[in-house]
Order: structure tokens, then C-alpha cells, then sequence
């Protein structure tokens, strides 16, 4: 039988450690005490405890396999299933999350993913680096203006802030249009393209239209928010069009900041959205004003989302949360060339000089890169 394979970290257990495994493997599957599991309904959907192993004096690590049918090819049953009902249970982290090949095979992937970030942009090996139009309330003018120069400047991704929300598609194709054109303006400058992604949001004909304004301007990707939205609904949206989407992690630091509780970032930011298809993901790297409370994770979640053992296209891993310029080579020659980083007010506090100052920060990445 083909197995999901989910470990989890029990902190400190209010039973018996293999009494709690066994507890979560059926929880979990069948939510059902064993008793009233027929054995013929047992052998194909029952949870399996496959290895039980004291970390140290508080930790203890739980292997739990689960038929893979019950994740019923959808992604958002797959995050049900290894992490539902067990989130109500007390210090419960999961730490990793490995899927067999054939059900690996029948989960969508990116449809672009790192590969064709590169191939868009014509960058084929070095660290990318990412900017992001905000603050909301700003005229549209000047968010133009921020992504022309950012551009000019050599820079590789624009997004839009997760703030950027319009209530009206029409002031949403405004802005959005203003921004796209400003792109184009410096690739037909520089002769080399930037790739601008508008944040879409909400839901129902709101999003679509949204989304049918992006594709109409024959822009490559969106922003979406997958832990607002919920994971499998944004990328849903992003696939009917054809788009790329970049999964911005608002909300998610409830499930990865937990010291003792949650699901590790590796598993949350990494595996699950590359599974469902995000071909950027952004979570804390290292330094900034935001920052993950596990910063031993971040090669992990790096490793999740470009492992070239599977059969996903890679996912770009994005370090994001208020980097410098500076920053972003040191990021750069830390993790290597397959990494992005975001730099927001930092970038914008530079004003005149933000084209030189990108152009000396490419300048850097490359040399870190090489």
C-alpha cells in the first residue's frame, strides 16, 4: 500500500506517547475509535503509527502513515488530512510530510515554476531580486513610477503589496494597467524584461474579474494570498487562467511560528505550496523585520520547494519580511543562486537614487552567485 508519511513532534505529551500515535493516526484518518472500524474498512483507510522515538527529555518524534486514497488527489484534503483534527490536540508540530510518486504524479505542480521565471526574465543563474509596490493609498502614478525605476535599475520581479486591494475592478485594471505598462517602457528601454505579478483577491465574479483583467493584459502571474483565501481556491483561480501565482504567507505564521505547536515552515511554505502549484513562495528569511522563530528551517524550506527528486517543476523560494538591498547578496551567497529576495521600504526609502542602487545590488548578487 502507497503511504503519506507525516512526523510530527510531541512536546511534553498528556499521554502515553504510542498511545497518542495511535490516537492521531485514527483521528485522523477515520475519526472513529477502533471498535467501530470494520476490519475490511481498516485495511484500506486507517491510519498506520510507523515509528514512535524519544527525542529527548520533553520531545518525542511520531511517524504516521496514511493511505494515500485519503488525500483523494485534492490538496486541500491532503492538509485535512495530515493536520485537522490534530491542530485542537496540545503541543502537536508537524515537521515533515513525504508523499508517494504516484500520488506526487496527480497533484498540479507549478505550471511555470522556477524554470520559466527564469526563462521570462532571462536571468538563467543567479539570485533574483524582488521589489514590492506599496503603500496602499499611494497615486497610481507614483506605484508606476517605483516599479519603472526598480526596472531600469535591472531588477527582476515587481509585485504588488497583499495591502493592494481595490473594491472597484475598475480602479484595479487603473493601477494595475499603469504598472504593467511601466514595465514594458523599461524593458524597451534596457532590453531585458521584469516580471510584474498584481495581487488579486476576494472572491466569486469579484476575483474573476480581476483575473480576467490580468490575463487580458497578458501578464504572466498573480499574487494571491493562500492562507486567507484557503490553498486550494487560490490555486485553483490561478490554473483556470493559465497564470503563475506567488504565495504570499500572510496568516500563515499561525501554524509556523509555534515553538511546540503548528506545522514547520518547510512543510507549510514549502512542501504544501509547491504541491498545490505556487511558483514563488515568500517566507521570513534571514535578517529583516520580520523574522521566522526557526531559522534553522529556511535551507529546509529552500531544499522542500527546488528538490529536484520529485516530479514537480521547482518552486522559487522568496526571503521576504523588510530585507535591505545589502542583505540580499548575503542571502544570495548563503543559500545560493536559487533563492529571491524582497526588498520593500528599504528600496523605497532611497527615492532618486533607486535605479543606481539596484544596479549595484544586481551587481553584488552576481558576484555572490558566481
Amino acid at each position: 500500500m502507497q503511504l503519506i508519511t507525516a512526523r510530527y513532534v510531541a512536546t511534553q505529551p498528556d499521554r502515553d506517547p504510542d498511545v497518542l500515535a495511535e490516537n492521531i493516526a485514527r483521528e485522523q484518518s477515520l475519526e472513529l475509535t477502533r471498535n467501530l472500524i470494520s476490519e475490511t474498512i481498516a485495511e484500506r483507510f486507517l491510519g498506520r503509527v510507523l515509528d514512535v522515538t524519544r527525542l529527548d527529555q520533553k520531545r518525542w518524534q511520531l511517524d504516521i502513515g496514511y493511505p494515500m486514497e485519503l488525500a483523494s488527489q485534492q490538496i486541500g484534503q491532503l492538509l485535512q488530512l495530515v493536520y485537522g483534527n490534530v491542530s485542537f490536540y496540545p503541543r502537536i508540530r508537524l515537521v515533515r510530510l513525504t508523499l508517494p510518486g504516484p500520488l506526487l504524479e496527480r497533484l498540479p505542480g507549478p505550471i511555470g515554476g522556477l524554470g520559466r521565471i527564469r526563462s521570462i526574465i532571462e536571468v538563467p543563474g543567479r539570485a533574483l531580486l524582488m521589489t514590492v509596490l506599496k503603500p496602499r493609498g499611494s497615486p497610481v502614478d507614483t506605484l508606476a513610477a517605483l516599479a519603472l525605476e526598480f526596472a531600469r535599475g535591472g531588477g527582476d520581479i515587481v509585485k504588488d503589496d497583499q495591502n493592494l486591494v481595490d473594491a472597484d475592478p475598475a480602479d484595479f485594471a487603473l493601477r494595475v494597467t499603469a504598472c504593467a505598462r511601466a514595465i514594458e517602457q523599461a524593458a524597451q528601454e534596457t532590453g531585458r524584461r521584469c516580471l510584474y505579478l498584481p495581487h488579486v483577491a476576494g472572491s466569486g465574479d469579484h476575483l474573476q474579474r480581476q483575473l480576467d483583467i490580468v490575463a487580458g493584459l497578458g501578464l504572466s502571474g498573480v499574487v494571491l494570498c493562500p492562507w486567507v483565501m484557503g490553498l486550494e481556491s487560490a490555486a485553483g483561480a490561478a490554473r483556470a487562467r493559465g497564470l503563475m501565482w506567488l504565495a504570499h504567507p500572510a496568516m500563515a505564521g499561525t501554524f509556523t511560528e509555534p515553538s511546540d505547536h503548528g506545522i514547520a515552515t518547510p512543510v507549510l511554505l514549502g512542501t504544501l505550496v509547491r504541491l498545490a502549484g505556487a511558483d514563488i513562495s515568500i517566507f521570513p528569511g534571514p535578517g529583516g523585520r520580520i523574522q521566522t522563530g526557526h531559522g534553522d528551517e529556511v535551507a529546509a524550506t529552500c531544499q522542500a520547494l527546488t528538490d529536484s527528486t520529485t516530479p514537480l517543476r521547482p518552486t522559487l523560494p522568496c526571503f521576504g519580511g523588510g530585507k535591505t538591498l545589502e542583505q540580499a547578496s548575503a542571502a544570495a551567497d548563503r543559500y545560493g543562486s536559487d533563492c529571491a529576495v524582497l526588498v520593500g521600504g528599504d528600496l523605497i526609502a532611497r527615492g532618486p537614487g533607486i535605479r543606481r542602487d539596484v544596479a549595484a545590488a544586481i551587481a553584488r548578487i552576481d558576484s555572490a552567485c558566481a
